[in-house]
């Protein structure tokens, strides 16, 4: 475990953090370059990333306060709660971000799809990049396990000294084999939404199955935790999609789409 890089001090960067901050920067730049090689507006691209960043962190935290602290406790200081370090959900920041790009998407009358094509490999890379700095804190681990490669985080959040599943480093691996997966084949001339479908289809299962050997919250309905019925979500939305796009024969398409509105995407404007 390295849960800090650098202590100065009062001054600490904590792995998690550097983490997400190369999340960040990485995602930036794949999505930029997706942007570029599609001949989109890169001033509204850049834009909507800086809405997903914003609207990802504050949707991760608000979902972390609602899975981990008690309601009397949020009513009674909610500022306290979202404003303190760590604790963020990944479904709540993709939650968070996908309605203000939404949002943007639908004034600038673009279609959902047509983003989400564009993010899918970024979404997928920037999760595996964000479970190394979980597996370097000791934070989302799983549940005890004594199989020849379990861990045990003594400073771990929270800390345990008994060896369990290292679901970090399962979602590494499974994420970033789905990033090469989903990068590989994204220049195939197919309609809108179609890439951003096989992402949902991809990340959906793999939280659906690690879920039964991690530490995890459950959900109102019995044997399923909040991941796993929102993984649900998105496998039925992705599936719908690709069905959608079969049955009217639309699978085929060129990179750059129209939007719901009958109008083209922006594209760059020229030096």
């Amino acid at each position: 475990m390295y849960p800090e890089i650098i202590s100065v001090g009062n001054f600490t960067i904590s792995s998690f953090g550097l983490m997400i901050a190369i999340c960040f920067i990485v995602g930036y730049w794949l999505i930029m370059s997706e942007a570029k090689r599609k001949k989109l507006d890169d001033k509204l691209i850049s834009n909507m990333f800086l809405a997903t960043m914003i609207g990802g962190i504050v949707g991760a935290k608000i979902l972390y306060i609602f899975e981990n602290v008690p309601l009397s406790e949020i009513l009674s200081d909610p500022l306290t709660h979202l404003l303190s370090r760590g604790g963020l959900t990944f479904y709540g920041g993709f939650i968070g971000a996908l309605v203000l790009v939404w949002a943007m998407a639908y004034r600038n009358k673009i279609s959902m799809w047509v983003i989400g094509d564009l993010a899918s490999p970024a979404l997928a890379l920037a999760y595996a990049i964000g479970r190394i700095g979980c597996l370097l804190v000791g934070d989302d681990y799983g549940v005890p396990s004594n199989l020849p490669w379990a861990m045990a985080f003594p400073k771990g959040l929270p800390p345990t000294d008994i060896p369990v599943h290292p679901t970090q480093l399962y979602e590494i691996i499974i994420m970033f084999i789905a990033f090469l997966f989903i990068w590989r084949i994204r220049t195939l001339p197919r309609a809108a939404g179609w890439l951003f479908s096989i992402y949902l289809i991809i990340a959906g299962f793999e939280r659906f199955f690690i879920e039964f050997v991690r530490s995890t919250t459950p959900s109102p309905i019995p044997h399923l935790s909040v991941a796993q019925v929102t993984a649900v979500g998105l496998i039925i939305v992705g599936a719908i999609k690709l069905y959608s796009l079969y049955a009217s024969g639309e699978t085929q398409g060129g990179e750059t789409q129209s939007s719901s509105a009958g109008k083209k995407m922006p594209r760059k404007k020229k030096a």
